[in-house]
């Protein structure tokens, strides 16, 4: 699968004033970005800004997604207009929806969990700039569009779902608060061990996870003191990237299994519901047959942050999440591995045998 054109670097938004030069750029924003980005970005694009829609949703449910598909599409010239998504990870899904144009007001849920593979679907070219340094969805041909009603997470994926550009610039991430900071970057955290732990990696995705983690492990807990440190936004923005090219390729595995439920009846950031299980799912490995390269390439991303998975549990404390103690068993839990074991992520993870299938 092909990855979008990728700018990374402070200052990088800057480069839109040079991509799709005959095209008018519909924006989707978060409203957090500050007057003086949006000042930079209005002015490299030179009056070529159409329409600007501020995105204040949080996580995208089927019912809101559908309802802005349709009103956006009521009002636009597809042939000569280009889609800029500036945001995090819920607005990014949103975008990637939105660029395609409906045949209706059911058109999402009818194109949800099938792979959006028909090149002759008419859509607009999408560009997405990250905020957050975390979910990495510039990069990845994947949306999470939720149901709250029906208790149910889909995906809207495929090979043409990806973004033409992704832009990763830290500057964009300079003013988000401790929080979000901390939610995204375990996300990414997740997503790279993830990877690791995953039947479908390769030297590459490896290679990229262990890399990221590294870099996460490393620079979050001095991001909490400094969260105007470009250094340590940038540095957390390329792991954010990294981690997202590597899980564009593996997809997830057995933590966001077990995180959506978590996700749907409590509408924890995504980062939240990860951070939940991932000591309890490295404990698993590690008690698992999953062979030992798995387990080495796992020391080289976090061993020198943490020698075992109670040492993760209690830095996930110290950061102020909740977290599922990784050597506590009972029944109930048992029974929730045991429901997604055979999901698609869950089938991902290396630590389970399939033998008997």
């Amino acid at each position: 699968m092909s990855k979008p054109s990728i700018y990374f670097g402070a200052g990088s938004i800057l480069e839109l004033g040079d991509l799709y030069p005959d095209r008018e750029f519909h924006i989707l924003r978060i409203p957090e970005i500050s007057n003086v980005d949006m000042k930079k970005i209005r002015s490299s694009l030179k009056g070529r800004i159409v329409s600007e829609i501020i995105y204040q949703k949080g996580m995208p449910d089927i019912q809101s997604v559908q309802e802005l598909h349709y009103d956006f599409w009521s009002q636009v010239n597809y042939e000569n207009s280009v889609l800029l998504g500036i945001g995090g990870g819920s607005l990014m899904d949103t975008a990637k929806v939105l660029r395609f144009k409906p045949d209706g007001h059911d058109w999402l849920s009818r194109h949800l969990d099938v792979s959006i593979e028909d090149p002759t679907f008419t859509k607009m070219p999408l560009l997405l700039a990250s905020t957050t340094s975390g979910t990495g969805s510039e990069v990845t041909p994947t949306a999470t569009i939720w149901d709250f009603v029906e208790q149910r997470k889909h995906s809207f994926f495929g090979p043409q779902v990806l973004a033409n550009v992704a832009i990763a610039d830290p500057q964009l991430c300079v003013g988000a608060p401790w929080i979000i900071s901390r939610d995204a970057a375990i996300d990414a955290l997740s997503h790279a061990l993830e990877a690791i732990w995953n039947r479908n990696r390769t030297e590459e995705t490896t290679n990229l996870a262990i890399f990221a983690a590294k870099k996460i492990c490393h620079y979050l807990p001095l991001l909490r003191d400094e969260l105007d440190n470009l250094e340590f936004r940038e540095q957390l923005s390329e792991a954010a990237l990294s981690a997202g090219l590597a899980m564009a390729k593996t997809q997830t595995a057995l933590a966001h299994a077990l995180s959506y439920s978590e996700t749907l009846t409590s509408q924890k950031s995504h980062g939240q519901s990860c951070a939940y299980w991932l000591p309890y799912v490295w404990q698993l490995l590690i008690q698992s047959n999953c062979g030992s390269d798995v387990l080495a390439f796992i020391d080289q991303a976090i061993g020198k942050s943490f020698a075992t998975p109670t040492q993760m549990y209690e830095w996930l404390l110290d950061l102020g999440f909740l977290v599922h103690p990784p050597l506590e068993r009972d029944k109930t839990v048992e029974e929730r591995v045991n429901m997604v074991r055979f999901s698609a992520r869950g089938k991902n993870f290396a630590g389970f045998s399939f033998n008997d299938e």
